[in-house]
């Protein structure tokens, strides 16, 4: 019952509003300054949020008023232009209105200073949450003392926590400045409690310059306290980074395992099948903007994933077939002729695409989760996780569970053995390097959320996928795992401390050190180098 009467309160409460914003528009063109700017404050506090492109043409002087209503006409030609309802935007005449019926109304610098207030105040109410938050932020920015009130009533009733939280931040900077102490005090413990690190530099002023005792140890805890917060978000922040960043080395790493460490074929071609992998997720997206309907547009991105590891097993069983599988067994020459195939590739791709192209995230991918205050982990990044995980077990699945990773591990462990007993090596063969090409172009389909595409990207992968493949242990799953993880991990921890490339360097020695006294890496070497 208490429900249906908020309910009614609440309809009655917005048609009144609804009612009353013509005529208090109306006022607008009054010859009174005073009533002009009591105008302009009711609208500021209407919540009526169509009123924000009004006021904007309103303080370029396109607001009029017609037969006693506002109305908006943006540009006159030939001494008439089209009226406007100021909310709608809607004709409200078939034909032009001549200049003569219409009364301008007056727009001084006050007002247009005003009328700024009023879209600032106004944007405070907007439905959308994202451009809500970015209202509440802007007004907590100003630290105006008249936006207190409203900020207040925002902590405290917004349905959106990081409004709400914004909110509370806003109030608290507001008293900051206030001239009583107990409440600058009060002010600084809210601020630590909310770990409100956009305060840091008003409290190490305020712990230095402010006349209060009190206020400067207040300001001073407060400050240590978000301090030690930010930097527990900073480590689990780069912790997330190198996760995010060791989930693509993963994903080319692990079909690097199957091609390198079972088939024994060392192919340096391998990071153009990244390559390969993000060019198709361009064209899924070409294809969704040209041809499908804008409605499709969010379901593109699971169709790249699949496209770019189609795409990239195709162009691996081809090379398969018509280059590696006369060379089993002499790996210097598999080195020297994949190398040469990559060079193909990339140049192939470059007169095609050209040099720098970038794929569009959906916007179920835009933005992030925060866990805690501070520490957003953005959707994109998640999502190259969530596809590492579901890589990897589904590899698992193939090798142990299906009757091709049957044959494929029976071949790799005795080949003369499987072919005897009437296995297609050929056909296992061809399978195996399509499925570890199609695995890096996954991971190049994944490397679109978070850079560009260009014909040379995976170069920048191949050497780090060999390095997680030997530290690992050739051809083992778990080995990939932990290796790539490891690897992205250290590259993230040493940025920080030193610039990317020598992160690189570093980590390059650590890992020669470590196959110096584990030459098999983390676990041993499984497959057929000297049967091939």
């Amino acid at each position: 019952m208490r429900f249906l009467q908020a309910l009614i309160i609440l309809l009655l409460s917005s048609w009144l509003q609804a009612a009353d914003v013509p005529l208090i528009l109306s006022r607008l063109s009054s010859d009174d300054a005073k009533e002009r700017s009591d105008a302009l404050r009711e609208l500021a506090t209407s919540g009526e949020v169509r009123l924000i492109p009004f006021l904007e043409d309103y303080r370029q002087g396109s607001g009029y008023v017609l037969d006693g209503r506002a109305v908006l006409v943006l540009e006159v030609k030939d001494g008439a232009g089209v009226a406007l309802d100021p909310l709608t935007r809607v004709p409200i005449a078939a034909d032009a209105v001549p200049v003569v019926r219409l009364t301008e109304m007056p727009v001084s610098r006050r007002e247009r200073i005003a009328a700024g207030e009023a879209i600032n105040r106004l944007r405070l109410a907007d439905p959308d949450p994202v451009a809500r938050l970015a209202a509440v932020t802007k007004a907590s920015d100003g630290a105006n003392v008249a936006d207190r009130g409203v900020l207040a009533e925002i902590a405290l009733g917004d349905p959106d926590p990081r409004v709400r939280r914004a909110a509370s931040e806003g109030t608290a900077l507001i008293d900051l400045a206030d001239t009583d102490p107990a409440v600058r005090i009060a002010a600084c413990g809210k601020l630590a409690d909310l770990h409100a690190a956009g305060s840091r530099d008003k409290l190490t002023t305020m712990a230095s310059t402010d006349a209060d005792p009190g206020v400067k140890a207040a300001a001073t805890s407060a400050k240590a306290a978000i301090d030690t917060w930010q930097g527990g978000v900073h480590v689990a922040q780069t912790i997330f980074s190198g996760l995010s960043a060791g989930s693509i080395l993963i994903i080319m790493a692990l079909g690097l395992s199957i091609t390198f460490g079972l088939m024994g074929v060392i192919n340096m071609a391998h990071g153009e099948m990244l390559m390969i992998g993000a060019y198709a997720t361009l064209m899924v997206q070409s294809i969704f903007l040209a041809v499908l309907p804008p409605a499709l547009m969010p379901y593109y991105f699971p169709l790249g994933v699949v496209a770019g590891f189609a795409a990239a097993a195709m162009v691996g069983w081809l090379i398969e077939l018509t280059v590696i599988r006369h060379l089993y067994g002499r790996p210097l020459e598999t080195l020297l002729a994949t190398w040469g195939i990559s060079y193909l590739l990339i140049q192939t791709v470059r007169t095609i695409f050209g040099d720098n192209r970038a794929v569009t995230a959906p916007d179920w991918l835009v933005g992030g989760w925060e866990p805690m205050t501070n520490l957003v982990l953005p959707w994109n990044r998640l999502f190259i996780i969530g596809l590492t995980v579901i890589s990897i077990v589904g590899v698992w699945l193939l090798l142990k569970r299906t009757r091709l990773g049957l044959l494929l591990r029976a071949t790799t462990q005795s080949r003369r053995t499987a072919a005897s007993l009437g296995v297609n090596t050929r056909a296992i063969d061809g399978a195996t390097f399509a499925l570890g090409s199609g695995l890096a172009g996954a991971a190049g389909a994944a490397l679109t959320l978070i850079g560009g595409l260009k014909p040379d990207m995976g170069q920048e992968f191949i050497i780090d996928s060999f390095l997680v493949v030997a530290a690992g242990g050739v051809g083992n799953l778990a080995g990939v795992i932990w290796a790539g993880l490891g690897l992205g991990m250290a590259n993230k921890l040493l940025e920080p401390i030193t610039q990317a490339v020598w992160a690189k360097v570093i980590v390059l020695g650590i890992v020669i050190l470590f196959l110096q006294w584990r030459p098999s890496g983390l676990f041993p070497a499984k497959g057929r180098l000297a049967d091939a």
